[in-house]
């Protein structure tokens, strides 16, 4: 597969060499696998960059214009004449004010699935793999996952992982927190609500709705899974190292599957140097969810009301706790 870091860095490379002196922007080509043709450009003077895709010429004007647009990154159809005659290119160019990085990964990303496809196939998986990186634009997030996002994704992985060790690498489904459901896990019939803190005091958590703490549309038990993190700059593991440990133990398609869902958080699985926080779990700790334990649903709040967040002291909470490993043993895996 092609490199498009290292490729742009040659032709940064080549812009100071004598022959290319007067030249304003420089184009590689490249033959894929299955003979997809790509060409990677740069202007010398900006150092924006762009992608050129040759596809087929009976793709349709409907097919392009429902290819996922989002800031910063333009598409455009053209007509490019070759001595050969002329052909269809599908270009991908960077604007101005966007960062690169970001470009080249969903560029990347297109260029490695079109190893897989012959021309015929390309525009679709082009179209595929734009739609998959729209859900992480969606919002025009801020790349770099705050402080405390890590910290929350990084309490879920840990309770992935044990879950796949418990119950082998099926258990990835059961992760549904990356896509805001009610809660962060659904095993069999039962749901898991995963909170963390690393703040200092006394044990709460934060509940962002009516609905997070609510086992009514739950068939069997809904459990608080609540761990406290110790989260610093140095000290402790990084999100790639707990990533990778995941990875490592799903198969080709769940490895996929699993770069998509962590996407769909705002983590970018090719980019670990962006996630610098360091964090270690100091304690678990597993509650029941029934009766009256402490929380607001839907049930007990008034017509009219909503956007519901509040906070539930934990030591109000000792009556409904459970052993961890019992929690981990007697959840209902399928």
């Amino acid at each position: 597969m092609i490199s498009l870091t290292n490729i742009l860095e040659d032709i940064k490379n080549d812009f100071v060499k004598e022959q290319y002196r007067n030249s304003i922007v420089l184009t590689r080509r490249f033959v894929l696998a299955k003979g997809n043709v790509i060409s990677v450009s740069m202007n010398k003077n900006t150092d924006l960059c762009g992608i050129g895709i040759d596809i087929p010429d009976e793709t349709t004007y409907e097919e392009l214009n429902s290819l996922p647009k989002w800031k910063g990154m333009e598409g455009k159809d053209n007509i490019v004449t070759e001595k050969t005659g002329t052909k269809r290119v599908l270009s991908f160019e960077q604007l101005e004010g966007y960062d690169q990085i970001i470009f080249v990964n969903v560029m990347k990303d297109v260029c490695d699935n079109l190893e897989f496809v012959d021309k015929r196939g390309c525009v679709s998986t082009i179209k595929y793999t734009l739609q998959k990186w729209s859900v992480f634009f969606r919002f025009e997030k801020d790349y770099v996952l705050s402080a405390n996002v890590q910290q929350g994704l990084y309490s879920e992985l840990i309770v992935l992982e044990k879950m796949i060790k418990k119950n082998g690498n099926k258990a990835l489904a059961y992760w549904t927190g990356y896509n805001s459901e009610s809660h962060d896990f659904y095993i069999g019939k039962d749901a898991v609500e995963i909170k963390s803190s690393s703040a200092k005091g006394p044990e709460k958590v934060k509940i962002s709705n009516e609905y997070q703490l609510d086992d009514s549309g739950v068939m069997g038990l809904l459990y608080l899974l609540y761990l406290s993190i110790k989260k610093s700059e140095v000290d402790g593991e990084m999100l790639p190292e707990i990533v990778e440990r995941v990875m490592i133990q799903l198969d080709c398609s769940q490895k996929e599957m699993f770069k998509e869902k962590l996407l769909k958080v705002g983590y970018v699985y090719s980019m670990p140097e962006l996630y610098t926080y360091h964090f270690r779990v100091r304690e678990e700790s597993c509650f029941m969810v029934k009766g009256n334990f402490p929380r607001i649903t839907p049930k007990n709040i008034h017509k009219g009301i909503g956007a519901v967040e509040y906070v539930v002291s934990l030591d109000a909470c000792r009556s409904y706790m459970i052993e961890i490993e019992s929690f981990y043993k007697g959840v209902d895996y399928q």
